[in-house]
């Protein structure tokens, strides 16, 4: 129901009038931002090259400390000092890469040493142990040769 109402009310409402008053409007609304524009532009026109005067016064000051401390002599002196530096720091690295370095060859020196120690003995054990086996093997050989050999004679022996 509510529907019907609302419909029937925008078929009573007549819209041709406002096209055209919208229309004056935007006329009249155009016209006087082009003539804002139009004072602001030769009001910058005028006023232009005092306003880039203020705006340009810190930057041209600001160049101007910079010159004044930036020049040749303090670029040279601040690229010595960065060399010297850079040579000095170097140095302390070499110095410290010689000495550690020397620290692990002592190092590795006893480790080698000590492992050449531990080998030589362990070489002299396998050499007295191989000898051992070797002097039980010939005295067990030569018993049983003595078992194998002597026995058969024994045998003979008992049946003469």
């Amino acid at each position: 129901m509510a529907n019907k109402t609302v419909n029937t009310e925008n078929n009573l409402v007549d819209f041709s009038g406002s096209a055209e008053v919208i229309k004056k409007t935007a006329k009249s609304i155009n016209t006087q931002v082009r003539e804002v524009a139009t004072e602001v532009s030769e009001e910058l026109r005028e006023n232009g090259s005092n306003l880039a005067e203020k705006a340009m016064a810190p930057i041209k000051e600001a160049y101007n400390k910079v010159t004044e401390t930036v020049n040749l002599e303090n670029i040279a002196e601040a690229t010595k000092n960065a060399n010297d530096y850079t040579i000095k720091t170097a140095e302390e690295i070499i110095d410290g890469v010689i000495e550690n370095s020397a620290k692990w060859q002592d190092v590795a020196e006893k480790a080698i040493n000590g492992g050449l120690k531990i080998a030589a003995k362990q070489q002299e054990m396998v050499f007295g142990t191989m000898e051992t086996v070797k002097d039980q093997l010939t005295t067990s050989t030569k018993r049983l040769m003595n078992l194998v050999y002597s026995q058969p004679d024994e045998v003979e022996n008992e049946e003469k």
